[in-house]
């Protein structure tokens, strides 16, 4: 996919003062345990995309939001999905080795020194969201309760208890769907709709990045297993072959419909964005990116059968 200049230079620009953000986020006072420093460091600063905190600054600028304060939520929000990488990796959950291209956590440290990072980084997010001075103190806990919805019973932990359980053979795609949104989903709400809280949006605009966030989280999570099966993990910069007798899309109705599946829910989140006023802007090309190995592998699969 071919971004416009101008577009690559907004997403660039966005993403190099999300990394710069974050790192000046990060140090903590000296006396805290250095092998827990050097683990937020390896964990928080490992080379990723970004998407999530990445959505946050463009949708909230692209609605008027003005507030330096925004990027320090966008960046409370990949603390958030960074802990919950970490808790994901873990050998009582996925026991995956690999992420964002290094040795996760508990493989590069411990076990202990992950699980404490993770808590350290989901209690700091709440503090960097305290601390943002120019957003109006009713909107900052507004977005603390948001958060905290993200992470909890109804969001992250929920879906991570779900993912642990996913073995039912008879499950449908509104099963799947329904777990998926748990454990992939909820982050994107807080990532829309923080942006969204920002801004101000009246209902309607809310409500349609509330639908945009449902149909991209459905979309992520679906390219992630879809990825599992199809991707290297030097070029998923992860552990793949995890899903492997688990009930996903991708299991249920295989490589090729799960792809056309996924380009209907990104059609969807085109749609909706276009209904919050954001249908030409740099967002849309910011998800582009993020998906265009779905695009390839659609593309030469047609082709394959074409050729068949």
């Amino acid at each position: 996919m071919s971004l416009s200049p101008s577009h690559k230079e907004q997403i660039q620009a966005v993403r190099a003062a999300i990394e710069t953000r974050l790192a000046h986020l990060l140090p903590i006072d000296s006396a805290a345990p250095p092998r827990l420093r050097d683990c937020l460091t390896h964990t928080l600063l490992a080379p990723g995309k970004r998407f999530r905190p990445l959505l946050t600054c463009l949708i909230a600028s692209d609605l008027g939001a003005r507030q330096n304060g925004v990027i320090d939520v966008a960046c409370a929000g990949e603390m958030v999905h960074t802990a919950s990488l970490i808790l994901d990796d873990l050998p009582c959950m996925d026991d995956a080795p690999l992420r964002r291209n290094r040795a996760s956590a508990h493989v590069a440290f411990d076990e202990s020194t992950a699980i404490l990072s993770a808590v350290e980084l989901l209690s700091r997010a709440f503090g960097v969201i305290a601390r943002a001075d120019d957003i109006a103190p009713q909107t900052r806990t507004v977005l603390s309760s948001m958060l905290a919805r993200t992470v909890g019973a109804n969001g992250l932990i929920a879906g991570q208890l779900a993912d642990l359980s996913n073995t039912d053979s008879e499950a449908s795609v509104e099963d799947i769907e329904r777990l998926n949104q748990l454990k992939t989903g909820a982050l994107f709400d807080f990532a829309v709709l923080a942006a969204g809280q920002m801004a101000g949006s009246d209902k309607q605009t809310t409500d349609a990045l509330a639908d945009f966030s449902h149909q991209l989280g459905l979309a992520f999570q679906l390219l992630d297993d879809v990825k599992d099966v199809m991707m290297s993990e030097a070029d998923a910069e992860k552990t793949t072959g995890r899903d492997v007798g688990k009930a996903t899309l991708v299991a249920l109705t295989g490589n090729a419909a799960s792809l056309e599946r996924l380009r209907g829910y990104l059609a969807d989140a085109k749609s909706a964005l276009s209904r919050a006023g954001l249908g030409d802007g740099a967002v849309i090309a910011a998800m582009d990116v993020q998906f265009s190995f779905a695009n390839r592998a659609a593309e030469t699969m047609g082709h394959n059968n074409g050729n068949g």
